[in-house]
Parts: C-alpha cells; sequence; structure tokens
C-alpha cells in the first residue's frame, strides 16, 4: 500500500543531501519512521508503566524526594 505525504521544501533539500545510490531515499525515510514509531510506542509504554504505579500507590512525597536527591548527590561527590 503505498501512501503520499506532503514534506516541507527543507526536508526536501536535506533529505536530496543525504540520499545516495547505496542509501536511497525511500530506506532513509522509512528508517526514520521506524525509528520514530519505535521511540513513541517505548514512550507509551513507560508512560502507562508508571501511570500503573501512581495508581498503585507506588509513589513518594515531595520531601522524600529531595531528601533522596540530596543522598545520592552526597555520595556521587565522596565516590569523585
Amino acid at each position: 500500500m503505498n501512501h503520499t505525504i506532503d514534506l516541507p521544501q527543507s526536508l526536501i533539500k536535506r533529505l536530496d543531501k543525504v540520499a545516495s545510490a547505496r542509501l536511497p531515499k525511500e530506506t532513509i525515510i522509512k528508517q526514520a519512521i521506524q525509528e520514530r514509531l519505535d521511540y513513541e510506542e517505548w514512550k507509551q509504554k513507560k508512560i502507562h508503566a508508571s501511570l500503573k504505579k501512581v495508581s498503585a500507590g507506588c509513589v513518594i512525597g515531595k520531601e522524600e524526594f529531595w531528601e533522596h536527591l540530596a543522598k545520592v548527590k552526597d555520595a556521587r561527590k565522596k565516590a569523585a
């Protein structure tokens, strides 16, 4: 199934500069779309997992967060 999309001229120019016989435009576009979709799917999974943790009550308060962060910073300073 073929689809068409309109690309801004600036993207077309960049694509023309990068494309070659070894790496055709179609390959670059497919790879770019695949990588973006992989990222978006990963991000959605992380967001949903985090929301489940929040719904289950697996959260810490603001004070506890800042105390933990201070401990981590101190440990890094000592290790350096």
